[in-house]
């Protein structure tokens, strides 16, 4: 069934202010999932709930239904594509490339010096490389093959006109690599990997790099530019025992150089240093380092003490977000003498505490998670009602890339920086695990050092969330939150009109979730929510500008011990590149969807 929504969906009485959809003017209207909306979508095996319209978890009688795209109801079949067909309509289809199989995970899309842009895409054994110049036809170039172990993420950068990516070998499945070549500490399967893709249908390994201090491996990376050189961030979560002999928490981001100057044309990775949380300044739940984003302040502000200096964000569990400060790491350019005795200590002990000693500082935290039971705590581990973190295993962190006025929404003057949070949720009785905006604005000075003063904006649950839980066993994981991207797009010119609260922007959240696919996230919705302080769920289906379940393929089972469910959609990611969102399922392939108002932003499609 394919609906078509008119202004007068709205009854009057139903206690929702209605503002005007989807149209050809929708110059200062706020696209939001409403009634309406979340009824007209494409749907094959529907299931409904009446809509939380009064306090917080009370079901309202007479209520306007809703579209659920969460099925867990009997014979549902969670690997059947036809049976998982949701999509609001403002969302469509742009293509589907199945690659050379399932175990797909991390996707980074990036343009290139030749003019054409491609996708990379981490996928278990391998690395894809997809000319993506053309959203709606997709061409796999080539396939880097690391049969050792698990490849879950990739980053890209550009230095001296070559292109790399950087990708991760991790151990996830001990016994079940392909093929297997050892345990833990095995160098072959735990290390950081540079390839040279200047050449998009030849990549060629560059260097790796072991760390003994982490014999797990790495699980995420990130690279970023500090005083023009290039340097490459190691989440290590360290899952079954750590070295705490200098009181850190288990598992740290390894900070590391790429030098491009010391080998010739031969780059190497060398570490550096860590950035470690301290246990005193945690509440000793589960905590180690999962995600991180990388970020060079983004205000102008001279006065300000951060202008001009780079943060790392990390998802910390249930050390919640942590904030490190590396402007001042060991850097070739800055202090050369310094770099140098450093980065041979390091070498010279395999990166371990024995040699290896650099710590970025922390400088700011937060760890106020969801009290869904009252008590007057932050459920945690820790502190009650952990429920298989739903409210408190952040496992993703990204600061928003510009600050922005948000005096029309009724914010003091002056630009804001937010930062936006998710957890990852492994088996629940109620929910589907929680996301956050952040204001990392405030900060204060303590003995003349910066220390972010985080507070929430409002958080966010995929809609339903209160009537679904996550079955664990055959089904842990779910409907939880993964992995996310945003935008901050300008509105006011010709051709791009505001979309949401007034201002000069507009700004979205692209959020993906294993099995409930896509969800677009409003910004500003958000901010106004964290204003006014009303009813949670209602503001979670406000600020839902759309979803989509993508349903190409059925899903395939993958050979692991761990990520054998075969469902569809099961994302590990959306990012967002030029007016397109790409969606890497993990067992079906790469998907490009475009929601209608990201469209000004991006080339029309080659037909």
């Amino acid at each position: 069934m394919h609906c078509h929504i008119s202004h007068d969906s709205a009854k009057e009485g139903d206690g929702l202010n209605m503002p005007p959809l989807l149209g050809p003017d929708m110059s200062g209207q706020r696209v939001v999932l409403s009634v309406a909306l979340a009824i007209c979508i494409v749907v094959a095996g529907t299931s409904t709930f009446m809509l939380l319209n009064g306090g917080d978890g009370e079901v309202v009688s007479g209520s306007s239904e809703l579209i659920d795209p969460m099925i867990q109801e009997e014979g549902h079949d969670h690997r059947n594509a036809s049976q998982h067909i949701f999509y609001t309509d403002n969302m469509q289809t742009v293509s589907f490339n199945s690659l050379t199989g399932p175990g797909n995970a991390e996707v980074q899309v990036a343009d290139s010096p030749d003019g054409r842009t491609y996708a990379y895409i981490a996928g278990w054994s391998e690395m894809h490389i997809v000319d993506v110049t053309n959203p709606a036809e997709t061409v796999v170039t080539a396939v880097y093959v690391d049969p050792n172990t698990q490849v879950l993420d990739v980053k890209y950068l550009q230095y001296n006109s070559r292109e790399y990516v950087l990708v991760q070998n991790q151990l996830v499945d001990p016994g079940n690599a392909d093929p297997n070549v050892g345990e833990w500490g095995d160098p072959a399967q735990v290390t950081a990997t540079l390839i040279d893709v200047t050449n998009k249908y030849e990549p060629t390994f560059v260097d790796a790099w072991y760390d003994a201090d982490h014999p797990s491996g790495p699980h995420n990376l990130y690279t970023h530019m500090i005083d023009n050189e290039w340097y490459v961030f190691v989440a290590n979560p360290d899952y079954e025992s750590c070295d705490i002999g200098q009181g850190d928490a288990c598992g740290g981001i390894t900070i590391a150089h790429l030098n491009f100057a010391g080998y010739g044309d031969l780059p190497r990775i060398v570490k550096v240093g860590e950035a470690e949380v301290s246990w005193e300044t945690t509440r000793g739940g589960w905590i180690y380092i999962h995600d991180m984003t990388v970020q060079t302040w983004p205000g102008d502000d001279p006065n300000d003490p951060r202008n001009g200096r780079t943060y790392v964000y990390g998802a910390y569990w249930e050390a919640g977000l942590r904030i490190f400060d590396v402007s001042d790491v060991p850097h070739p350019g800055n202090d050369l003498v310094e770099y140098l005795a450093v980065a041979a200590a390091c070498r010279g002990s395999f990166g371990t505490q024995l040699g290896c000693n650099w710590r970025a500082p922390e400088v700011g935290l937060w760890m106020e998670f969801e009290d869904f039971d009252n008590d007057g705590q932050p459920d945690s581990g820790t502190t009650g009602n952990e429920n298989g973190g739903r409210a408190s295993y952040i496992h993703y962190a990204e600061p928003i890339d510009q600050m922005v006025d948000a005096t029309h929404l009724g914010y003091p003057e002056g630009k804001i920086h937010m930062t936006f949070v998710a957890t990852e949720v492994l088996e629940t009785t109620v929910g589907t695990g929680m996301a956050y905006l952040l204001d990392t604005t405030p900060y204060e000075m303590v003995n003349g050092n910066v220390r972010f003063l985080p507070s929430l904006i409002h958080g966010w649950e995929t809609p339903f969330a209160e009537h679904h839980y996550i079955p664990g066993g055959d089904e842990w994981l779910l409907f939880s939150p993964h992995n996310a991207d945003h935008e901050i797009f300008q509105t006011g010119l010709p051709g791009f009109p505001d979309n949401s609260h007034g201002g000069a922007w507009d700004g979205r959240i692209y959020m993906g979730n294993y099995h409930s696919g896509l969800w677009i996230i409003d910004i500003e919705s958000l901010m106004v929510a964290g204003l006014e302080q009303g009813n949670k769920s209602m503001a979670h289906i406000d600020s839902t500008v759309g979803y989509h379940l993508p349903h190409a393929a059925d899903g395939a089972p993958l050979d692991s011990s761990y990520y054998d469910f075969g469902f569809v959609p099961f994302l590990w990611t959306a990012e967002y590149h030029k007016g397109y969102t790409y969606l890497s399922c993990i067992t079906t392939g790469l998907y490009i969807v475009q929601l209608d108002i990201d469209a000004p932003y991006g080339k029309p499609l080659d037909v």
